[in-house]
């Protein structure tokens, strides 16, 4: 029986062409307006929610569902905070393998990289970029025309990703700003109280702006060998999603697939992609990146998992990464990370 007493639990499909969002935003809002007694069953009803199997892993909505079930709920409760109380109360690994990722992440800003990688696993439409900033570099996120979110769902993942940044890496940490797009609500001390920072409303994104420094803080549960197999999930679960506007998204995958073999390149990918090596870097250019910088990421992101593996050879490592020689790669690697790769696995092991 369904939660609502409604009948079996249903799955809700993938129609072609609309965006859908992952489940696991509704799971942790619903759990924590029953743990409340507020009358869910009424929600799920007013949302087209009945019988919804919400705990399935693979539940995804109609993007429309969670904008109105954060609506009515907030409305049930009058709670003007509700997205920072749900997020208080969350039961660890609500945002279920993308969380496990940020956990076993090796530092905050390799965390906060798996969130902009995978952001279409919570919402098929969501750009997620990590932009320096003044002293600092923000995390944004965005949604296209047509696709909006409202108040509560921009402050709910907000809100996530602090609370886990500060789970996992430094209770202390502190912002320099956070950024919304709504006006300003009557009432801002929860705001104030969860944020600790200064708050900018009506801003053209919504972000949370962090202190350079704070991104080579070390995460507690770090396991680079966990983080690189749960990239592969997640690499599955990006290509089992609609079709993904997002051309960068696309080069990573490519790329990724094709550094052991040596053959990465900017004219191989474009092939790939069915367009000109001038329409990739415009469209890349677009997207704020280039193939020179995600060839790049993608190298450095694969060099400091297999570093932090003393059973990998740095000659291996350097073939891995479709390097011709082991020198070429000592010196990409000390060109991104200001340390050889000898001098990085020295540090991490220790």
């Amino acid at each position: 029986m369904s939660l609502t007493g409604m009948g079996p639990k249903k799955t809700l499909g993938r129609p072609a062409g609309h965006a859908t969002v992952a489940a696991w935003g509704m799971r942790a809002l619903m759990g924590y307006l029953e743990r409340r007694g507020v009358d869910t069953a009424a929600i799920r009803r007013r949302a087209a929610l009945e019988g919804v199997d919400l705990a399935h892993p693979e539940q995804r909505l109609p993007e429309g569902v969670p904008r109105a079930v954060w609506t009515l709920a907030a409305e049930t409760t009058g709670d003007e905070a509700i997205s920072i109380h749900v997020v208080e109360a969350r039961i660890p690994a609500t945002v279920d393998v993308l969380e496990y990722a940020f956990r076993a992440s090796p530092t905050l800003g390799d965390a906060l990289g798996q969130v902009t990688r995978y952001a279409r696993v919570m919402h098929d439409r969501v750009t997620v970029r990590l932009a320096p900033e003044g002293d600092g570099v923000r995390l944004t996120g965005s949604v296209p025309p047509g696709h909006p979110i409202n108040r509560h769902q921009a402050e709910f993942f907000l809100a996530t990703w602090l609370r886990l940044a500060r789970d996992t890496c430094d209770s202390d940490l502190r912002l320099l700003d956070v950024a919304f797009t709504h006006s300003a609500p009557a009432r801002q001390d929860e705001h104030r109280r969860f944020f600790a920072c200064p708050l900018r409303f009506e801003q053209p994104t919504i972000g949370l702006l962090i202190a350079k420094a704070d991104l080579d803080r070390p995460m507690r549960g770090a396991d680079p060998a966990l983080a690189a197999l749960l990239g592969r999930q997640l690499d599955k679960l990006l290509v089992s999603l609609p079709a993904d506007p997002s051309v960068s998204t696309r080069v990573r995958l490519l790329v990724k697939d094709d550094l052991p073999s040596g053959r990465a390149s900017v004219d191989r990918v474009a092939r790939q992609l069915a367009m000109s090596v001038r329409s990739l870097s415009r469209r890349l250019e677009k997207e704020g990146t280039s193939f020179r910088h995600l060839l790049d990421s993608v190298r450095h992101e694969l060099a400091v998992a297999h570093l932090r593996d003393p059973g990998v050879e740095l000659a291996e490592i350097a073939f891995l990464l479709g390097y011709s020689e082991q020198s070429a790669f000592h010196r990409a690697f000390k060109r991104l990370a200001g340390l050889t790769p000898l001098e990085f696995r020295r540090r991490a092991l220790a």
